[in-house]
C-alpha cells in the first residue's frame, strides 16, 4: 500500500505531462477594458465555442491605468452580442461606466475602436476586414454576419 502521491510514479507523470495546445484558427485581435470583470467577458467569449482566448492578463498596466487584456482568436463572432448584453446589465447594476477597446495585433498601442460607439454589427465587419487571420485554412467568406445581416463591406 502507498502512503505517499510521489511513490506511484506513473500516475505522477500523467499528471504531469504538458499536453500541446491544439492550434485554432481565427481572426486574431485584443480587447482591453476593465479588470474588475475579467472572468466575467473571458467565459463569455469562450462560451460560445468559436472564440477563445488565448492569452489573457486580468491586471495590467498601460500609460499608469489598470486594464484587462483579452488576445482573442475567433472564427465566428456569436459571442459578441452577448457581451454587448451583459455589458449593458452590469453598467445598469453598477453605478460605474466602463468600456472595451479593439485593438489589431500590428498596432496594440493606439485603440482601432471603441466598443462603445459601435455596434456588434460594426465591430464584426471591422474584425472581418481589418484582423490578421491565423492557423489553418482559408480565410472564411464575409457574405454574412452572425447576425444573419448582410455584410455591407464584402460587395
Amino acid at each position: 500500500m502507498r502512503l505517499l502521491p510521489w511513490e506511484d510514479k506513473s500516475r505522477l507523470k500523467k499528471e504531469m505531462e504538458v499536453k500541446p495546445i491544439p492550434l485554432v484558427s481565427g481572426y486574431r485581435f485584443s480587447i482591453k477594458g476593465s479588470p474588475r470583470h475579467y472572468d466575467d467577458v473571458t467565459a463569455i467569449i469562450e462560451a460560445s465555442g468559436t472564440a477563445n482566448v488565448y492569452f489573457g492578463e486580468a491586471l495590467t498596466y498601460e500609460r499608469g491605468a489598470g486594464i484587462a487584456l483579452w488576445r482573442i482568436k475567433a472564427r465566428g463572432f456569436d459571442w459578441l452580442q452577448p457581451l454587448y448584453d451583459w455589458w449593458v446589465e452590469m453598467e445598469r447594476i453598477e453605478p460605474i461606466q466602463f468600456t472595451f477597446h479593439l485593438y489589431m495585433p500590428d498596432d496594440l498601442k493606439y485603440a482601432a475602436l471603441d466598443l462603445r460607439a459601435h455596434s456588434v454589427n460594426d465591430v464584426e465587419q471591422y474584425i472581418r476586414a481589418h484582423a490578421p487571420w491565423d492557423g489553418r485554412g482559408e480565410r472564411p467568406s464575409t457574405g454574412k454576419l452572425s447576425s444573419g445581416q448582410p455584410n455591407l463591406d464584402s460587395h
